[in-house]
């Protein structure tokens, strides 16, 4: 008997550079496929990329995902997936939500520069697509326990929590569990050739390299990171600060104003191309390891906003998988790992005193990376990507829907897929009313609309 078919949707390019999202629907993917699980990746675009499982391509009409979701017997979506094929909620699989990024959160700040009334109608469509998934959910993953606790308030106040979810399971773990963010298996492997020393101009051979791994997101705090390597440099003359990539691949990523803050501020001190460095482009998701292996440190400072505290930095993740110590800023769930299991330093945010003299001492480490390479050891092995994603793989080998689900999940349409008779739709709205109150009634309302209006 062949097992249940997963289909695993992303919901931005999938190829040889991948932005976070991408690469969880990837690894998420190759995790369950190693399992001996049947599974599909779909994502937007052409197939970029080779793996051990087939990846569909999908375009903005979204027939192909369509079609993959009527023969899929779960469906895995995250973002704004849902909110841009509707069809998707509709469909009869059981459908498990990756809320691993919050972006409703992430959004607040990164809108700042917005206009007043723009920032509130955003964050009302951002709202309105985060409520559709709450409630449509039968199983939802999170990146780590403090996510989980934020999630459960959530579907608490929508009434997901409810005697028939508590009495399936008192723990709820089968209506939301902690799926974090992994870490390959396999150690990464040494490039033939350096990537940063005596390649990129301006960094030699003798040069202490500080890491910046990922974008420069907004809600980020470059400056200060910068403001520090300029004292220490100052008094070493060998500190490097790179940062690994400044124009992300993802479709979708608006452009960052901290990029080019971060770049203007180099420049202003006397530092760009000296002791500070912007890779224009982007690392390929696979040679990554290079630039890894080849720092000394890993670095990731931010502000102190409400995002901070339900961030997972996914990019502190490579680090652990390097075995590269880093300086972070603390507040978030991996900065408080770092600060446990000493695999570097936290400094307060916004804080160009402490975060220079954790540089110094991080950098003044008698023993380099080799001090930290038992520490690493000890947490690697729980945060690989088959030990994050177990319960994806429970429910994946045995999906069900959530013990609340309606018994017409598919909303408006029927289960073959016909509309609801016009004369029953009165009735249909009583029952909405009563089960999930006015917010269902108008987001089935506009469903149903979306249906009438589908291609014929």
């Amino acid at each position: 008997m062949s097992s249940p078919h997963t289909l695993v949707v992303a919901g931005d390019r999938v190829g040889p550079r991948m932005a976070g999202p991408s690469i969880r629907s990837f690894e998420m993917a190759r995790a369950l496929a190693e399992r001996g699980l049947a599974v599909t990746l779909a994502a937007p675009g052409a197939p970029e990329r080779a793996a051990p499982f087939p990846i569909l391509g999908y375009d903005a009409r979204g027939e192909a995902l369509r079609a993959a979701a009527a023969g899929a017997d779960a469906i895995v979506v995250q973002g704004l997936t849902l909110a841009q094929f509707p069809f998707l909620a509709a469909a009869a699989a059981p459908l498990v939500v990756d809320l691993y990024d919050p972006f409703v959160l992430e959004n607040l700040h990164a809108r700042l520069g917005e206009t007043a009334s723009g920032r509130v109608r955003s964050h009302a469509t951002d709202l309105g697509a985060l409520v559709a998934q709450l409630r449509r959910g039968d199983f939802f993953l999170c990146a780590s326990k403090v996510q989980r606790d934020f999630w459960l308030g959530a579907l608490t106040a929508l009434g997901r929590v409810n005697p028939a979810v508590y009495d399936a399971d008192a723990s709820l773990r089968e209506l939301i569990d902690v799926v974090p963010f992994g870490l390959p298996e396999a150690p990464p492997a040494a490039p033939e050739r350096p990537v940063l020393r005596g390649v990129m101009p301006g960094i030699g051979a003798g040069d202490r390299i500080v890491l910046w791994g990922g974008g420069i997101w907004d809600w980020f705090d470059p400056l200060t990171l910068i403001r520090a390597v300029g004292e220490v440099d100052a008094e070493r003359g060998d500190v490097r600060l790179v940062f690994m990539g400044t124009q992300t691949p993802s479709m979708y990523a608006p452009k960052q104003a901290m990029a080019a803050r971060a770049e203007a501020l180099a420049r202003s001190l006397g530092l760009l191309g000296r002791a500070v460095f912007f890779n224009d482009g982007w690392v390929p998701y696979d040679a990554r390891g290079g630039y890894l292996l080849e720092a000394d440190l890993g670095a990731s400072t931010h502000l102190d906003h409400a995002e901070t505290r339900y961030a997972f930095r996914t990019r502190l993740l490579d680090c652990i998988w390097a075995g590269l110590p880093m300086l972070v800023t603390e507040g978030d769930v991996l900065a408080d790992l770092v600060a446990e299991k000493g695999l570097g330093r936290t400094v307060p945010p916004e804080d160009v005193a402490a975060t220079a003299a954790a540089l110094r001492a991080l950098l003044a480490e008698p023993g380099g990376r080799g001090t930290y390479a038992a520490r690493f050891a000890a947490v690697r092995g729980a945060l690989t990507w088959r030990a994050a994603t177990e319960p994806l793989a429970r429910f994946a080998a045995a999906p069900r829907p959530a013990p609340d689900r309606p018994r017409d999940a598919r909303g408006a349409t029927g289960s073959d897929g016909a509309a609801t008779p016009i004369a029953q739709l009165p009735v249909r709205a009583l029952e909405l009313l009563r089960d999930g109150g006015p917010l269902l009634v108008l987001e089935e309302a506009v469903r149903y609309a979306r249906w009438l209006r589908r291609p014929r």
